[in-house]
């Protein structure tokens, strides 16, 4: 079986070396975004069937045409829905529900049919909907379509990626943007993929780094993959992704992107309080995972995290994905309208996506990537970085971004242990990369809050001594139960505060600009 898939890959390469994509080429990305504005949104509920696929890629192609778009009733939708100016439907006139042949007979005429398809073919019918301005339908909605006025534009059965890639459809392809995402998780997702018009692509039966890279070895330098593969692993994906110079966004449970994708880019600023006070021993807690898009659309304003009673009661770094300006810009206003002073955003993770940015091999798509981060910071009014490495603290590819982003610090945590490099610290250019001193993570030894609190008690006071300061990266899936103990999946935010009330009055817990700020004051030279 080795050497089948090896002959597989040999056959990929080749295609791609005749196909589309031609030399390899940094670009200067920007996150793609709807056309249109919605100014009226038809509530659904998430379909339990796959019809959810016809409805996912029906809102993409929409994003592209109309200012009447679908809103999948899912995740924190009505949280964010009040930040932009649409008009939300919930019913149709005769007050019944949204549904499949209802939505089709109201927009079938903007389409020339649809793609028969099954769930081996569903992929390349999402990437080829908005080339052909049609719509994916499974065997048992056809007589729906039909019914709808639409007329058959192609049957798919049968397509496979292989035969999919000596397609002009193929050939015609977005090489900025691809998408890893299986489509039986339908409307996540996929609404943004057709939206964009790109590859598709999820084998739970790929293991080896190899054959990832070789899957999406058409794209551009500085590319971005939405999705994510379970199966591969969250390693092997991103590894593999860096060293083909590309970013992963971590959304397979995305919802409505590409509505959200076409409201205006936002351009915020932050409330903290970033004067330094130069004394005693300092530190900084930051909250993991804030890279990961769903999460942010999703439970990120929950209670156990943002949304937590406590938020407000010391200060506290949060990550925030790069996209969010741009792709989600009525989500982003919400949480910076409802931040507070003690509350600072953080760019996540490791630049427009997560990656390991040592692991890239071509400097000039780094530093475009860099560039193009740097856009980004400002729009989100972010000043610091979190970087997630697999080993490279002492990689250039940190001095590009460090000295190409305009960021005044690098918060630096390893893979294979966030905290495992123990608050080591280097400048570039007079400004911090600092390593992890202390992970707040259940499980892991030596770090409960009581443990943490007691080993920060102990450090020195001095602010000119490098072990004065502390940045403890704080697990998100970590936290006290009910009963108070500290456990996985508990309240994230009380395990914090928890930390926070057993350090002793020598300890000032701050914002990570001012950490930034003071450690390159005191230490820097």
């Amino acid at each position: 079986m080795r050497y089948v898939k090896s002959f597989f890959l040999c056959i990929l390469a080749f295609l791609f070396a005749l196909g589309g994509a031609g030399a390899k080429a940094p670009t200067d990305f920007a996150f793609p975004k709807a056309p249109k504005e919605a100014k009226t949104l038809l509530a659904v509920s998430v379909p339990g069937d796959g019809s959810a696929l016809t409805l996912a890629v029906l809102q993409g192609l929409l994003a592209n045409k109309s200012d009447k778009n679908l809103l999948f009733r899912a995740a924190s939708y009505e949280k964010w829905v009040p930040y932009t100016n649409a008009t939300v439907l919930e019913t149709q006139e005769d007050g019944s529900p949204w549904d499949l042949p209802s939505l089709l007979s109201l927009f079938a005429p903007l389409f020339d049919g649809y793609l028969l398809c099954d769930s081996e073919s569903a992929p390349f019918a999402v990437a080829a909907a908005k080339q052909k301005n049609s719509l994916p339908v499974y065997p048992e909605f056809e007589e729906i379509a039909k019914a709808a006025g639409l007329a058959l534009k192609e049957d798919l059965r049968g397509m496979t990626d292989l035969k999919f890639r000596r397609t002009e459809e193929f050939k015609n392809l977005r090489l900025d943007v691809a998408f890893e995402q299986p489509t039986a998780f339908a409307p996540r997702l996929l609404d943004y993929a057709a939206m964009c018009g790109a590859y598709v692509w999820y084998d739970a039966n790929v293991k080896l780094k190899l054959e990832a890279m070789a899957v999406f070895d058409f794209l551009k330098d500085n590319a971005v993959v939405f999705g994510y593969n379970h199966d591969l692993g969250e390693f092997r994906t991103v590894k593999s992704l860096a060293q083909l110079n590309a970013c992963l966004v971590p959304s397979d449970h995305a919802y409505n992107l590409s509505v959200l994708s076409g409201f205006p880019s936002a351009s915020l600023k932050q409330k903290t309080d970033l004067e330094p006070e130069n004394s005693g021993r300092t530190v900084c807690l930051l909250m993991s995972d804030g890279d990961n898009l769903q999460w942010f659309l999703n439970s990120y304003a929950d209670k156990e995290h943002f949304g937590s009673p406590v938020r407000g009661e010391f200060p506290m770094a949060w990550g925030i994905p790069a996209g969010a300006a741009d792709l989600t810009a009525p989500v982003a206003e919400r949480y910076y309208d409802e931040m507070k002073e003690s509350d600072e955003f953080v760019l996540s993770l490791s630049g427009l996506g997560y990656t390991f940015p040592s692991r890239w091999k071509s400097r000039a798509a780094l530093g475009a990537m860099a560039d193009a981060l740097k856009g980004t910071m400002e729009r989100l009014d972010t000043k610091t970085l979190l970087v997630l490495e697999n080993g490279g603290f002492a990689s250039k590819a940190l001095d590009t971004l460090l000295q190409r982003t305009g960021a005044e610090g690098i918060f630096f945590t390893d893979f294979h242990g966030y905290s495992s490099l123990k608050g080591k610290t280097r400048f570039v250019d007079g400004k911090p990369i600092v390593s992890a001193r202390y992970e707040l993570w259940n499980g892991n030894v030596g770090c409960s809050p009581e443990e943490i609190a007691a080993a920060i008690n102990a450090q020195p006071t001095d602010p000119k001594d490098p072990d004065a300061y502390a940045f403890v990266i704080v697990h998100a899936w970590s936290g006290l139960d009910a009963e108070g103990n500290f456990v996985p999946d508990g309240d994230t935010m009380q395990g914090v505060k928890r930390l926070v009330s057993l350090l002793d009055e020598n300890t000032r817990v701050v914002t990570p600009t001012v950490f930034m700020r003071e450690i390159a004051q005191n230490l820097g030279g």
